[in-house]
C-alpha cells in the first residue's frame, strides 16, 4: 500500500491521531535532550557554594544541663540541752569555725551547785556504805559460828545492799549533772559558719530553743530535677562524675559528683530530685542558694555516637536518609546512607552508622548537589 492510500484509509481522525503522536514524541526528546543538557551544563557551570561540618563524636555534645540551687552540704540548726541565761556569744556571722569552737555559753553556777551537793551527798553515801560493809563482815562470821540467828544476818546484808544502790544512785546523778554543766556550752559540731543568731548576751534560753544556724561551706550540694526520659537514661551510681557551672564565672566547669537521688517521681512535674555534692573551689567564692547548672553525661553508649547539623540530613526517594561527604581532593561529595538516632534539640541529631569522626559533610544545599558537581567551599 502506497502512502496516499494509507492515509486516505485512515480518514481525517486517523491524521489528526498520527499528527498528535508525532508531535508528542519531538517534545519528549527535546525534555531529555534539554535535561541531560542542563545537568552537563550544572557539571561544567561554576562550583556551587556550600557549607560544611566537621563530623564529631558526642564529646561535649552529650552533656545535658539542669538548673538547681547551691546548699551546704551540712547544716545544722544548734541549740541548748539545758535552759538558763547566757553569759558568753562568741560567734560573728560569717566567719569561720572550727569544731568544738565555743559558740555560747549559759552561766554555769546552777549546775556547778548541783555538782557540788551531789558530790557531798556521794561522799556521805560512800560512808554509810563503809559501815554497811564492816557490819556484814562481822554477822557473817558470827552467823556462821551460829552465834546471832539468821534474821540479824539478813538484816546486816539489807543494809548493805541498799547502801551499795545509794552509791550508784548518787554517782549516776552526779554523772548527770557534769554532763548537764558540758550542755551549758554550745561549741561547734564542725568546721563551718553561723548563718543565723537568734539569741543575744544575757538572754534566757530554753532546752531545745534554736539559737544559731550552722552550715559547713567547704564541701557542697546541688539538687536539680531531672525529666523522667532523661533519668531512663542513667545508670546512677554513686560517685559518678559530672560538671557544674555558675552564672558568675560561665566559661569555666568544676568537677561535681553524684551523691543520692530520689527514686519517686514528683507528682506535679514528674520530675526526680538527684542530688550532687562538689568540694568549693578554690578560685571562686561559691556561697549557699547560688544558681548553677548541672552538666551530666549520659552513659556510654551515648558517648560512642557522632553528631551533625539536622540540616546536613536528605533522604531518597524511598525515604532512606543520606548525606554528602564532602572530598577535599577532588572537591566534590558523594551522597552516603546513614542511620540516625535521637534528636539534640531542633539543631542536631545522633548518626549511629554511616560516618566517622573528622569527615566533612555539607550541611547547606544538601538537597540541590548533585554527584559529582564542583563545590566551593565557603566558611560558617
Amino acid at each position: 500500500m502506497n502512502r496516499k492510500k494509507f492515509i486516505t484509509g485512515l480518514g481525517g481522525g486517523g491524521i489528526i491521531c498520527l499528527i498528535i503522536l508525532v508531535v508528542v514524541m519531538g517534545v519528549r526528546k527535546r525534555a531529555e535532550a534539554g535535561r541531560v543538557e542542563a545537568a552537563e551544563y550544572a557539571l561544567q557551570a561554576k562550583p556551587r557554594f556550600v557549607k560544611l561540618e566537621k563530623v564529631v563524636a558526642a564529646e561535649g555534645l552529650q552533656s545535658h544541663g539542669y538548673p538547681g540551687k547551691v546548699r551546704a552540704s551540712e547544716e545544722a540548726e544548734l541549740s541548748f540541752r539545758v535552759g538558763g541565761p547566757l553569759i558568753a556569744v562568741n560567734v560573728e556571722l560569717g566567719r569561720p569555725v572550727k569544731k568544738g569552737d565555743l559558740l555560747m555559753q549559759i552561766d554555769p553556777r546552777d549546775f556547778e551547785d548541783q555538782i557540788a551537793s551531789l558530790e557531798a551527798q556521794l561522799g556521805g553515801a560512800k560512808a554509810v556504805y563503809k559501815n554497811a560493809r564492816l557490819d556484814f563482815a562481822r554477822a557473817k562470821n558470827l552467823f556462821e559460828e551460829a552465834v546471832i540467828p539468821p534474821a540479824d544476818f539478813d538484816r546486816s546484808t539489807g543494809a548493805l545492799d541498799s547502801a551499795s544502790a545509794q552509791v550508784q544512785t548518787l554517782e549516776a546523778q552526779l554523772q548527770v549533772a557534769r554532763h548537764r554543766l558540758e550542755d551549758t556550752a554550745l561549741r561547734a559540731p564542725f568546721d563551718g559558719q553561723v548563718t543565723a543568731k537568734l539569741a543575744e548576751n544575757h538572754e534566757m534560753v530554753g532546752a531545745g530553743q534554736v539559737v544559731l544556724a550552722y552550715h559547713n561551706i567547704q564541701w557542697l550540694e546541688v539538687d536539680v530535677n531531672i525529666p523522667e526520659k532523661d533519668m531512663a537514661r542513667r545508670s546512677l551510681v554513686p560517685g559518678s562524675p559530672a560538671q557544674i557551672r555558675f552564672s558568675t564565672m560561665p566559661d569555666k566547669l568544676y568537677d561535681v559528683k553524684l551523691k543520692e537521688w530520689r527514686s519517686q517521681a514528683d507528682r506535679l512535674t514528674r520530675t526526680y530530685v538527684v542530688t550532687f555534692r562538689f568540694e568549693s573551689p578554690e578560685d571562686l567564692k561559691v556561697l549557699p542558694g547560688m544558681s548553677a547548672d548541672i552538666l551530666w553525661r549520659e552513659d556510654a553508649a551515648e558517648v560512642a555516637q557522632l553528631w551533625i547539623p539536622h540540616s546536613a540530613l536528605a533522604a531518597t526517594a524511598e525515604g532512606v536518609p543520606f548525606v554528602w561527604v564532602y572530598d577535599e581532593e577532588s572537591g566534590e561529595a558523594s551522597p552516603r546512607e546513614v542511620k540516625t538516632g535521637r534528636m539534640d534539640g531542633a539543631s542536631r541529631i545522633t548518626i549511629v552508622e554511616g560516618l566517622t569522626e573528622g569527615e566533612q559533610v555539607v550541611v547547606t544545599g544538601s538537597r540541590l548537589i548533585q554527584a559529582g558537581e564542583k563545590l566551593r567551599v565557603v566558611p560558617l
